[in-house]
């Protein structure tokens, strides 16, 4: 076991700051082909990997290592993403952003409650969101709309769970196929005799604001001029407790509503120019009334804010 141990110390680290860093991926597969070295992932059973585990553990504790943590952008490129050991004793956290932020210029404006994500804190994943990432994550409606199949069939999900795992097997593993993308495989049972998921992470940036992207890996192109980028909403707007995705497909379509004529050139113009593009929808509300709303996208498609006219 001399020779595991000895194999172990010689694999590569990161270095991140001033702290060095042993990937748990590695060291796992180390020891898993020591172990069975004739076997394939899919033939050991629980009593194994219990046995792969414990033996990790072990080794990377006498070589020094006293702490797995989890090192995701910016700390680390995604394709660096993951669980790791560490040889620093663990320090006190750093307290969480108030909220998940998105877009230019609107950290402040997410950490004061002036911004939310239009879709995952209407499900109310905030939490879950910043459970697993310093930095903004939002989904597809690809990915939006399986959760919400999975929640509304006879099988016990909820949204927490699916985005608590989704978010999870993002980090712990999968295939980068560039060093912003990663491919990974969730089990989401109720939405027919489907079971595994493949789904993608796009590391993104808004100027130099990175966020993450989580889609379907086969999630076909919608019928979109333009991309939405990261859809967030004013406290105005989400106090309607309306449901916003009918009125996002219809801006992405080119369908600006109650504009005029002029504006909707305006529109068109900028469209194909990349110009910041401007909808404007009555949408219905409690007892038969109805409040005009306003979905901005900016020039860089980088963010689609969900908004009351009052609020601009």
């Amino acid at each position: 076991m001399e020779v595991l141990k000895t194999q172990i110390k010689t694999l590569p680290t990161i270095t991140v700051g001033d702290e060095r860093y042993l990937s748990y991926q590695a060291v796992t597969d180390m020891v898993a082909d020591f172990l069975f070295p004739n076997h394939s992932p899919d033939q050991i059973d629980e009593t194994g990997y219990q046995r792969i585990l414990e033996t990790a553990d072990t080794f990377c504790r006498e070589l020094g290592y006293v702490e797995i943590i989890k090192l995701t952008p910016p700390e680390v490129p995604l394709n660096q993403m993951g669980l790791y050991w560490t040889d620093s004793a663990p320090s006190d956290p750093e307290p969480d952003p108030v909220i998940i932020h998105a877009g230019p210029g609107r950290v402040e404006m997410m950490q004061d409650g002036l911004l939310l994500d239009a879709r995952l804190s209407q499900l109310g994943l905030d939490e879950v969101t910043r459970q697993h990432f310093k930095i903004p994550v939002t989904a597809s409606d690809g990915v939006i709309d399986l959760m919400r199949r999975a929640v509304e069939s006879d099988w016990p999900n909820d949204y927490r769970g699916l985005w608590h795992d989704i978010l999870g097997m993002s980090i712990a593993g999968g295939k980068d196929i560039s060093p912003n993308e990663r491919l990974f495989t969730v089990i989401i049972r109720g939405v027919g005799r489907r079971r595994y998921w493949q789904m993608k992470v796009v590391l993104k940036y808004d100027h130099t604001v990175p966020y993450l992207t989580i889609m379907l890996a086969d999630e076909p192109d919608r019928d979109r001029l333009f991309e939405l980028g990261h859809v967030v909403m004013t406290p105005g707007a989400a106090d309607l407790n309306v449901d916003f995705a009918p009125f996002l497909a219809r801006h992405a379509q080119g369908d600006w509503s109650e504009l005029d004529a002029f504006d909707k050139r305006q529109n068109d113009t900028a469209v194909k120019e990349g110009y910041r593009i401007l909808s404007a929808y009555n949408v219905s509300i409690d007892n038969g009334e109805t409040e005009r709303i306003w979905i901005i996208t900016e020039a860089d498609r980088s963010v689609t804010t969900v908004l009351l006219p009052k609020e601009y």
